[in-house]
């Protein structure tokens, strides 16, 4: 598998995770070496999952255009079977068949049926996954989907979304918001702004996200998963452009966060689960895993609200207060994720390294700081996270 010429491959995950933030104004060959360790990561977990399954299945005829396809897909790796490998529907088919191995192997389950159909749907996932993978190539913005969302993606999207399935509710729902085509366009220039504002933060965006699935009557303003990366979902609460841009922003750091864990892991296994964290931004409760993913998707949104600049006075000024609101959150959230001996040495480093940046950025805009306390928070800002 072609690895590049920058030999930053050849980093230990130790010397990958120095100095860097991986965010857009960081320097960029730690991301794109973050991308490839992803990929060749995924490529090994897929020639990992093809040994287990012919043992499994090592006389099974009916599976054969299993095995043949792919056995093309691993030998010889290139350009283009990264590309499937790292498809959105291709990760989810690889995950959930990987789930249903590991039952089998710890003899959790003993009935093959359930991953023999998974093996039985690879042919048709894959045709699903080359003609997007075509069609995506000559599109400024990722495909929008509503209901025609992948079938994968559809029944891992849950509890997040549950995609209904008879025709009836779908046609109903279909009536909320405003059509596929329309807010194709809206996002079109959203990405532009976002593209003259950060270019590489654009940029990212386009490596990070693959699939937008528009959803005007989902629960949430904006949403993602580590169950099905580079997909995000949108709802229709956004209430101007800048809101959009924001959104889009905010994913595809939740985006470049499961790329890094993917990696590595940030937070240690042992960290509680519980909820017992209140986000400063919004009030609502957090494990530790995910105070910090908020932490980390902020730390992006102050770093682009700070670049918005050529817009109206009255976009300004929304930019300005959400900016200052979100910085005093990461300024009351530092302490906590400081104190903490719930990171791993390489989520050590990365907070540490974003520490930084939050005290850059506590300085960069003291201004403001004054001034919103001087005018009371209220006053300045009227927005909620």
């Amino acid at each position: 598998m072609d690895i590049g010429n920058s030999g930053l491959h050849e980093l230990s995950v130790d010397d990958l995770f120095q100095g860097t933030t991986f965010l857009p104004d960081a320097d960029h060959s730690r991301f794109e070496a973050l991308l490839e360790r992803v990929s060749q990561n995924r490529y090994t977990n897929f020639v990992e999952l093809y040994t287990e399954l012919f043992q499994l299945f090592p006389q099974a005829p009916h599976l054969a255009d299993f095995f043949e396809q792919a056995f093309n897909l691993i030998v010889p790796p290139s350009h283009e079977q990264r590309l499937i490998i790292n498809d959105p529907v291709f990760q989810v088919w690889q995950v959930l068949t990987t789930h249903h191995v590991n039952l089998i192997i710890t003899k959790k389950v003993a009935d093959t049926q359930a991953l023999e159909n998974m093996l039985l749907e690879f042919p048709h996932m894959l045709l699903r996954v080359k003609t997007t993978d075509r069609a995506r190539t000559n599109d400024y913005c990722p495909p929008v989907y509503r209901f025609d969302v992948d079938p994968l993606v559809a029944r891992v999207a849950p509890p997040s979304y549950e995609f209904p399935e008879d025709e009836a509710t779908r046609k109903q729902l279909q009536r909320n918001g405003h059509s596929v085509n329309f807010f194709c366009d809206v996002v079109n220039i959203a990405l532009l702004r976002i593209e003259r504002t950060w270019p590489a933060c654009r940029e990212q965006f386009r490596k990070l996200v693959k699939s937008i699935c528009y959803l005007p009557d989902g629960s949430f303003r904006s949403c993602s998963a580590s169950r099905f990366t580079s997909v995000i979902l949108l709802s229709n609460r956004d209430d101007s452009i800048l809101d959009l841009e924001e959104s889009l922003v905010h994913e595809a750091t939740h985006q470049l966060l499961y790329n890094i864990v993917e990696v590595c892991p940030v937070v240690k296994e042992e960290a509680s689960r519980e909820a017992s964290f209140t986000l400063p931004w919004s009030g609502q409760k957090r494990d530790f895993y995910g105070y910090f993913h908020a932490f980390f998707v902020y730390i992006a949104l102050v770093k682009y609200l700070g670049r918005v600049h050529s817009y109206p006075p009255r976009e300004l000024q929304r930019a300005q207060s959400r900016l200052v609101f979100i910085l005093q959150g990461l300024i009351k959230a530092l302490p906590d994720f400081e104190a903490s001996a719930d990171f791993t040495p390489q989520g050590r480093q990365l907070l540490e390294n974003l520490a930084k940046e939050v005290r850059a950025l506590e300085s960069q805009h003291a201004g403001l700081l004054v001034i919103s306390r001087s005018a009371g928070d209220g006053q300045l800002l009227g927005l909620t996270a």
